[in-house]
């Protein structure tokens, strides 16, 4: 049996969601196979409320993300580590066996990776789902690395992929790419990009042009990220390392 359990404070009213919205979509996840258990914070103990922290800290890394507010992300638990319901519903999602022991599986809100999943956003995601209890997709180096390799076009008309994680000389290029012109493009993939990224794409790119006996300064040094302050982003455009940023689905060129 799936459990879903909704935390919220009756008395407060939410910034991102009308807390009556989050409830109504919450009840019609029940099913046959499907618990729905509504947890006013007026109504519980404090045992209660820190057995709740304790689950969702239970839950696989990996599959919760991050769950402690911070960088202007609402998320479950509070900076003082307790359940954040000051700011938001909290959804919990726990799998019973037969035994009776129960095992947390997601909480929302919640960010893996760079994808932020609010209180309705995981709501949704259950509704697609259930009763089937599949990894909770985030957004990794490996998203970008993906859509790139599948749709080259989402950077510049005319570029084609010729290969991942090649070694070279001077490391492991993450992508290969030829432009319309014939031109080589060295794509290094970054979460965030900083002043080691940097460093990495120059040298990588120095090593494809000698093992290939390419003229040096032919290759196109590049970075794609989720990521990049302006200090890096500087140095990137003093570099003539071009940089991309990916926001929902689409890849932005960037420069000073």
């Amino acid at each position: 049996m799936i459990e879903i359990a909704a935390y919220y404070d009756k008395s407060i009213e939410y910034p991102e969601h009308q807390l009556d919205t989050v409830l109504s979509e919450v009840s019609g996840l029940e099913s046959r196979h499907v618990k729905i258990v509504l947890r006013d914070s007026l109504n519980l103990s404090r045992e209660q409320m820190e057995r709740a922290v304790d689950d969702i800290r239970r839950i696989k890394p990996q599959s919760r993300g991050s769950v402690v507010a911070s960088g202007g992300k609402t998320l479950p638990i509070s900076g003082s580590k307790k359940l954040n319901l000051q700011n938001t519903p909290v959804i919990l999602v726990t799998e019973s066996n037969g035994s009776g022991d129960s095992k947390p599986i997601y909480v929302f809100p919640c960010k893996v990776g760079e994808r932020y999943y609010r209180v309705l956003d995981g709501i949704s995601f259950l509704r697609k789902t259930l009763p089937n209890l599949v990894e909770l997709p985030g957004e990794m180096e490996e998203t970008i690395a993906t859509l790139l390799r599948e749709d080259p076009v989402r950077l510049e008309s005319g570029l084609v992929f010729r290969s991942a994680e090649d070694f070279i000389s001077t490391g492991k290029t993450d992508l290969v790419f030829t432009d319309a012109n014939g031109s080589f493009l060295i794509v290094e993939v970054e979460r965030e990009a900083t002043d080691s990224a940097i460093g990495q794409i120059l040298r990588l790119s120095a090593g494809f042009e000698k093992d290939q006996g390419l003229p040096v300064g032919s290759v196109r040094s590049s970075i794609a990220c989720f990521r990049i302050n302006e200090n890096v982003l500087a140095a990137a455009n003093r570099a003539k390392i071009e940089v991309w940023k990916l926001q929902e689905k689409s890849f932005r060129k960037v420069s000073m």
